[in-house]
């Protein structure tokens, strides 16, 4: 089947995306190899098609990973089980999809945020490559032709990412252009307009090959041809005058009696038009014939319809191209088409959803208390897709409430949290599974935003810590009960701080399902206490030495110190600003739903910077401190104890203060949350921060005290 078929029957409904397909996750340069070998006429693989009924399966268009309607779908479908990455990619690649809606924004924010580009390929060769399109002599042949390599082409592939707010790139779709009296261009005017601005760069827009014209218009991409031809045309006439070419052999191989007639200036023009004429004709006739080119097909027949799944299973059974999470969204669609759309679609809409917060778990707050969670706020969700992380939390939560009655711990075993275990899973398993393990995990979002100063996801010290917390929010008694959530959060700190977790993450997760919930869910005896002691003084990894980087034998673990981190922000710390400045409590809810707050005159998003507490002292200002500081990972200023989380703008408003004045207002600061000693810093920061890694062991230990009841 020609390309360009496919592209006709995915616009009108036919060929489609069983929604048990993964997502679009092919890189730019992925993308770029794949163009590399379509254009000198490689094979790219066969395709693999089903025929069926728009009822059979959940289903999405191709570049999105929005579902389609059961309306914007054809009866008869062809489901894509094996191809997605390649067409797709081809697809965004000679389609432009932005210029297809009036709304581009609305499609730039719909389409997989790798798919967010417009291609070209340059004419012009730089010093050492191959002209591939004649441009010195205006002499095309074609590349299949020339028997030219994806590697001999691929440097010629380029591509402009599209950013919705560089409207200013004449690549943008979102590009405007005014004239003379001020009024904006719009129409072929403007496509003229942006075709010069191609041809300056040397590059033919490949994004208008597939787009459909009215009839007398061009695409812009011949518009863009054409000019690069005229272009060049005066390029070679002034390297004529110049002495620099030979007009009898720059016009003979369009013209060979120019010899006869060399001072007959009408036929010399002439065969100057003929010979930029068949270069346009030329290139303008390969380049549109790119998408006629056949692909492979493999057309499976409806009757093979309920092995849909199997086969699919079977082509990634490697899993080179299908990860776990992947299969299990390709078992659940065995249940058929829902309402609610694929698995994928159904955590989307639920990452999406506001949750109330319960008073439980905002008391004690300073200030304004948060009323909703949205756990999209954490980055459960990057660019239109599932992020990683909570693709893994799903399926370890999922395996363990599918194979386990809750509360029952006698055949909880680390192999529930390991693949085979997960694959193992029916689609009834996950489909009347999922949205309790949807509920219990944002609800553990959220407690890891409020109560744990964590704002992204991916910033969990050890991720499986989250499995004892998410097992025990399901229960709804759990959720609404202050001093039970104050014990899983003396879990937490004291696990981090005390090392539970240092070795063997998932078999103490596993363990601490069971320890937890006989703790807080049936009251008996804290199992965690013995970690009391072992806060911040866990040897080889939480201890002083360790912190402060003088351990000989033991690195210091990026865990502790973001736990540090996460430990003063839970504090709701207020921020390093001037006392003449409007005090701003740094709080972990604000910065992960990118609350906007006043800077001067500006109004900006706040976000925290890791800041270094003590300068070196030889520097000018704090902004190249910092810079020396980062280049020795080992020096004791780079300790967690010489860090905390500042705003972006109280960054600004001290990098330029020197040392001594900035010492002078940190220790201004001391009283601001950050667990700062109250003596005054001097050159010997080292013992400084010794007495800063008291504080923070006797602010911790305080509040483990308050929180275990």
């Amino acid at each position: 089947m020609k390309l360009r078929e496919l592209f006709e029957k995915n616009d009108e409904g036919k060929l489609i995306l069983p929604d048990f397909q993964r997502d679009f996750e092919w890189a730019r340069e992925k993308q770029k190899s794949l163009l590399s070998s379509y254009i000198t006429q490689l094979p790219v693989g066969s395709l693999l098609i089903l025929e069926g009924k728009k009822e059979d399966f959940a289903a999405k268009k191709l570049c999105f990973p929005t579902s389609l309607n059961l309306e914007e779908r054809k009866e008869e479908c062809l489901y894509l089980l094996d191809g997605q990455q390649r067409i797709s990619s081809l697809k965004t690649i000679f389609s432009d999809y932005y210029s297809e809606n009036q709304n581009w924004l609305e499609v730039w924010e719909k389409m997989y945020s790798d798919l967010n580009n417009r291609w070209f390929i340059r004419v012009e060769p730089k010093k050492n490559e191959t002209d591939i399109f004649g441009w010195k002599n205006l002499s095309f042949e074609g590349f299949k032709k020339q028997l030219l390599e994806p590697s001999e082409v691929i440097d010629f592939i380029e591509f402009r990412r599209i950013y919705k707010t560089k409207t200013n790139e004449w690549y943008n779709p979102g590009y405007s252009q005014k004239d003379s009296n001020g009024n904006s261009i719009k129409g072929n005017r403007l496509k003229v307009h942006i075709a010069k601005k191609a041809a300056e760069a040397s590059l033919i827009p490949l994004y208008s090959i597939s787009n459909k014209s009215s009839e007398g218009e061009k695409p812009l991409h011949e518009y863009v041809i054409e000019q690069i031809k005229n272009n060049r045309i005066e390029e070679l006439k002034a390297a004529v005058k110049d002495n620099e070419l030979d007009l009898i052999d720059t016009l003979e191989p369009v013209d060979p009696m120019i010899s006869d007639y060399i001072d007959d200036e009408d036929k010399v023009r002439d065969a100057w038009s003929t010979l930029g004429a068949k270069w346009t004709e030329k290139v303008n006739k390969y380049l549109n014939e790119l998408i006629d080119q056949e692909v492979p097909i493999i057309q499976l027949p409806s009757e093979e319809i309920s092995r849909a799944i199997s086969i699919f299973e079977n082509i990634n059974e490697g899993g080179t191209d299908l990860n776990t999470f992947d299969l299990i969204v390709a078992k659940a669609a065995r249940a058929g088409v829902s309402d609610e759309g694929s698995l994928s679609q159904r955590i989307l809409k639920k990452l999406e959803e506001n949750i109330e917060l319960p008073e439980s778990l905002t008391t004690g707050i300073l200030g304004d208390k948060p009323i909703k969670f949205k756990a999209t706020s954490m980055k459960t969700i990057v660019d239109n897709k599932i992020s990683k992380s909570f693709k893994e939390m799903y399926l370890n939560l999922l395996s363990i409430f599918s194979h386990l009655e809750y509360g029952t711990f006698d055949d909880l075993k680390v192999d529930f949290i390991k693949r085979h275990k997960i694959l193992h899973l029916n689609f009834d398993q996950i489909n009347q599974n999922t949205d309790i393990v949807l509920s219990s995990l944002i609800r553990s979002l959220a407690f890891l935003n409020i109560r744990l100063g964590i704002t992204d996801i991916n910033k969990l010290s050890y991720e499986l810590m989250i499995l004892p917390i998410a097992y025990l929010l399901k229960n709804d008694d759990i959720w609404n009960d202050k001093s039970k959530l104050d014990k899983i959060e003396y879990w937490y700190w004291a696990s981090l701080f005390g090392g539970a977790y240092r070795e063997g993450q998932n078999s103490q997760s596993i363990k601490d399902i069971k320890g937890l919930y006989l703790w807080v869910k049936l009251n008996e005896s804290n199992k965690f206490n013995y970690l009391y002691d072992k806060v911040l003084e866990e040897e080889g990894y939480s201890n002083k030495e360790v912190l402060l980087l003088q351990d000989e034998n033991n690195d210091l673990r990026s865990s502790v110190a973001l736990g540090i981190l996460q430990y003063i922000l839970s504090k709701q710390p207020k921020d390093f600003l001037p006392n003449n400045q409007e005090e701003l409590k740094l709080n972990a809810w604000d910065i992960s739903a990118g609350k906007l707050i006043h800077s001067g005159d500006n109004t900006i998003e706040l976000e925290v910077h890791d800041h270094h507490i003590i300068p070196l002292g030889d520097a000018t200002t704090i902004e190249e401190s910092s810079k020396k500081i980062r280049s020795n990972k080992k020096h004791v200023l780079n300790s967690p104890l010489n860090r905390t989380y500042i705003s972006s703008v109280a960054n600004l408003k001290i990098r330029d203060k020197s040392p001594d004045k900035y010492l002078e207002y940190v220790n201004e600061s001391s009283k601001w949350g950050h667990c700062l000693p109250e003596q005054e810093i001097s050159s010997n920061y080292v013992n400084y921060l010794n007495e800063r890694f008291k504080e923070l062991r006797k602010e911790i230990k305080k509040e483990l005290e308050v929180l275990q009841g």
